[in-house]
């Protein structure tokens, strides 16, 4: 099997070790994190921190996944992003065993598609996104690059989700939303009209309750 480094050794981490082995494709070479007094994440080795990711690259490890959720700066995702890319690391698309993915859905590399969560035809999922455990992106969807979808998310038909986007848990979008870039939409929250970029929504309906700083 090919070996992947996975980069941040928190929670999040924990789900990306599940998925990998619920698909068997991957050897988990192991874990940088800033966090050294941490020895291993469920077994999985630490094995240095990002400025060991050129050695490792060196080393033959040609796969890497970024396992930080970084909820509040998620822009930091985009960072690694770029940063993994140009060491030359290849990023796949890790979706779970239970997952239901249309064979018409298309998901960029470096995305993640947890547990239960369920992707529906025509649906498009760009790059480095997380779709997290028992969201729902119906048909014809379009989510960007960067975006996080949390637990139980439910998007209808023909929502539109920009770049760099957060979406809080058990959120509701009605269909035809579009929901800008650099967005927070707060926990349970029900969408019903349009969310111009860098806005932060919450509430039933939504509503724009502050302008978002990237």
């Amino acid at each position: 099997m090919d070996k992947i480094v996975l980069i941040g050794g928190g929670g999040h981490s924990k789900v990306i070790i599940d998925i990998i082995k619920s698909i068997n494709t991957y050897e988990i070479f192991g874990i940088v994190d800033k966090n050294k007094a941490c020895k291993d994440v469920l077994g999985i080795p630490i094995v240095g921190d990002d400025n060991d990711l050129e050695k490792i690259y060196k080393s033959g490890v040609e796969y890497a996944f970024i396992c930080v959720a970084a909820i509040e700066n998620i822009n930091l995702r985009m960072k690694l992003y770029h940063k993994i890319k140009m060491i030359g690391f290849k990023l796949p698309r890790l979706i779970h065993s239970s997952a239901i993915i249309s064979p018409y859905a298309e998901i960029g590399e470096g995305t993640c598609v947890m547990a239960g969560a369920v992707i529906n035809a025509n649906a498009k999922v760009g790059s480095n996104s997380i779709i997290n455990t028992g969201a729902i992106v119906e048909h014809d969807c379009i989510i960007g690059n960067n975006v996080q979808i949390s637990p139980g998310v439910v998007f209808a038909g023909s929502v539109n989700i920009n770049d760099n986007t957060f979406v809080g848990i058990g959120s509701r979008i009605i269909q035809g939303i579009t929901i800008g870039k650099e967005v927070v939409i707060g926990a349970g929250a029900v969408v019903i009209d349009d969310i111009p970029d860098n806005s932060v929504a919450v509430g039933i309906p939504a509503k724009v309750i502050k302008e978002r700083k990237s």
